[in-house]
């Protein structure tokens, strides 16, 4: 039996107490009832030492608890043969994983980190197994165990040097976690000639920044014998602070600042490229806010924002890129008249207002070409329901609203059914009875201040029955059971069809608050309220402007020009800057920028990777006996985590407390019974 952490047998001294106490007497035995005691001073009886000790049983079980809780703190393992693997003619693997991200690029760190693994390669041996990987958003192989087989053993060092030398810093995140999980399964179970190697080596060169990304680390199945070594490199850099613009929501440019917690400076100041005035900003170490950037200049679509008094550079520039006003097209298939009160049309034309991302425009009795949405206030004729089928076959959305029983042709039309009957319901109103908040049209209402819909009468609405051979969803009924709102697939599109109008004749919904959000949230799920972002990060795909048509030509920040086919995005994001894409005769701009966690220079504890489970080795710049004394203790580490006989140490101390106390209650009893009666 040998103990993880055998200090902690030293709390088994605690056994004295015990001991002690039950040689220590501190209340008299037989107590004696007095006629008046008000006239005397209360003293307690004096301690007195016993020569023999009593209920040596509970003294034991007392004892016992006291070493089974010491002796699980040490946390015993039985070892077998746990002996370390000697030096065999099968040498090591060795896998090293240098960091190429962003956060690399400051002064002399790139230098320091590539001499690290020169260091590594060069002290490879004949024998050993060699890997070396790159990483920064994604893990990437510079040379696999089968290229270090191949090449001659005379030149295996010389060869991975010159790829190390083809490698330079990006301008991407760091994923740190994704790449230690990826490393370590690249270990191959035995070496070429099928003996088990010395050791598994996973040496990281990084700067080990608080802003990498440790997703996947945390429950990670490791290999066996896998042993993760640290060389820290960049940690005489100063502190950093950092920016990025955020996508613009409104008409004000938002930027989002951080500050390094290891930083001395907290007044930083913005401003744009080429213009003197700007703005000062107030930021203590460790903080990151956000606050409103300097106002562009007029007639300026893109920009570059500089920060200054920070004492890196690297991440000092961040790009903009004004987000085009997307017109969007709602077509209105009726003849209602644009200021009568009494129609659809009247609140449709006033339910959409002008934002900073969209302008709609409400097109009555306009072509459904290039119409993003459609609102259908009544009967169509044949002709115009085949038309509007079809269109809906090819993706699109259209909201039909039963006005009365001869929306019953249209809506069977539509729908491709031979007959749908459609009625109107009695009563003198109904109410929203049954909502599903989680369709995505009612979802911005799924909150206790905005769910309630019982304030809205629906004065009139129709009744009809969805036929079962429909694969149709209805997101909201009426108190009375029937459909208020269904929505039904037509080929790639959907038609919503409303049991209810919004004018004063059949519902408050018009007059209500709830009626501009659910007819934004429509015209959101339809597609057509969805605008192309501006603000990318390094890395990110950027949709296509155009989804059909001819070529797009892309032109990247370093004057490299891209065609690709319309509708496909484009990938090769790796640089910070304005990308444009030319559809024809029209330019559109998007700003592609650094990760902001990027900018999170300050170190990350070693000790936080060890908490999520990484099977941490020695450190660099230990000797082979201090290596060999700490993959000792790692061993024995494994060996005491898979059988955990503290565990049932807890159990004992928990069982021998239970019949302590049941033992401890019987003798108090017991001498209560016993003691004489007055």
């Amino acid at each position: 039996m040998n103990f993880l952490t055998p200090w902690f047998l030293l709390g088994a001294l605690a056994v004295a107490g015990p001991i002690l106490f039950h040689l220590i007497r501190r209340a008299a035995r037989e107590r004696l009832p007095f006629s008046s005691l008000m006239f005397l001073k209360p003293a307690p009886p004096r301690a007195t030492r016993r020569r023999k000790l009593e209920h040596l049983l509970l003294l034991l079980l007392r004892c016992l608890c006291l070493v089974a809780l010491a002796a699980a703190f040490a946390r015993p393992f039985l070892a077998g043969d746990n002996s370390l693997p000697v030096a065999t003619a099968a040498g090591r693997q060795l896998i090293v994983l240098l960091d190429t991200s962003a956060s690399m690029r400051r002064g002399g760190v790139w230098e320091e980190a590539r001499a690290v693994a020169e260091k590594y390669i060069g002290q490879a041996g004949a024998a050993d197994q060699v890997a070396v990987l790159t990483f920064d958003r994604q893990p990437r192989t510079l040379a696999a165990f089968a290229e270090w087989a191949a090449w001659p053993v005379d030149e295996r060092a010389a060869l991975a040097r010159q790829r190390l030398a083809s490698v330079s810093p990006s301008w991407m995140g760091t994923a740190l976690g994704l790449a230690l999980t990826t490393a370590a399964e690249q270990f191959p179970g035995t070496s070429p000639d099928g003996k088990p190697p010395e050791r598994r080596d996973l040496v990281l060169i990084s700067d080990l920044q608080e802003g990498a990304r440790l997703d996947g680390l945390q429950g990670h199945d490791w290999p066996v014998g896998v042993r993760v070594r640290i060389e820290r490199v960049g940690q005489k850099q100063p502190a950093n602070a950092g920016l990025e613009i955020l996508d613009p929501a409104d008409n004000s440019i938002h930027v989002r600042v951080t500050n390094s917690r290891d930083s001395k400076r907290d007044k930083f100041h913005l401003a744009w490229a080429g213009v003197n005035t700007g703005v000062d900003v107030y930021l203590p170490p460790g903080e990151t806010r956000t606050f409103t950037a300097p106002k562009l200049p007029a007639g300026m679509t893109s920009g570059v924002l500089q920060l200054s008094g920070g004492e890196g550079n690297f991440d000092n520039l961040s790009y903009y890129a004004a987000r085009e006003v997307q017109p969007v097209k709602v077509s209105y298939l009726g003849p209602d008249s644009t200021n009568d009160p009494a129609q659809l049309l009247y609140y449709v034309q006033r339910v959409f207002p002008a934002t900073v991302r969209r302008t709609v425009q409400v097109a009555p009795g306009g072509p459904l070409n290039d119409a993003a949405f459609a609102v259908i206030p009544g009967p169509l004729t044949p002709d115009q329901s085949a038309t509007v089928r079809e269109w809906l076959k090819g993706g699109k959305c259209a909201l039909l609203v039963l006005s009365g029983a001869s929306s019953g042709p249209t809506l069977s039309a539509l729908l491709g059914l031979e007959e749908v009957s459609v009625t109107e319901a009695a009563g003198e109103y109904a109410l929203l009875g049954e909502i599903d908040f989680k369709h995505p049209i009612f979802a911005p209402f799924d909150d206790p201040r905005f769910s309630d819909f019982t304030h809205i009468h629906f004065w009139k609405h129709r009744r009809w029955e969805i036929p079962p051979s429909l694969q149709a969803r209805v997101p909201a009924r009426f108190d009375d059971g029937s459909p208020m709102l269904a929505q039904i697939p037509v080929g790639k599109g959907f038609l919503l069809v409303l049991a209810s109008g919004w004018t004063p004749a059949d519902s408050q919904l018009a007059v209500s608050s709830k009626f501009p959000p659910l007819m934004e949230r429509m015209l959101d799920w339809s597609g057509a309220g969805t605008p192309a972002r501006a603000q990318f990060r390094t890395g990110e795909a950027i949709p296509s402007p155009v989804s059909s048509g001819g070529e797009v030509q892309w032109q990247k920040p370093d004057g490299k020009q891209v065609a690709l086919p319309a509708g496909a995005d484009f990938v090769e994001t790796d640089l910070p800057g304005i990308y444009s894409a030319l559809d024809g005769k029209v330019a559109r701009r998007f700003a592609v920028n650094l990760p902001l966690e990027e900018s999170r220079t300050a170190p990350l504890p070693q000790d936080e990777l060890g908490r999520l489970g990484v099977p941490l080795g020695p450190v660099g710049g230990q000797s082979r006996v201090e290596s060999r004394a700490y993959l000792r203790h790692a061993q024995d580490a494994e060996v005491e985590g898979r059988q955990k006989i503290w565990r049932w140490l807890i159990v004992a101390a928990l069982a021998i407390t239970f019949g302590e106390v049941i033992l401890g209650g019987w003798l108090a009893r017991r001498l209560a019974a016993a003691a004489p009666t007055p």
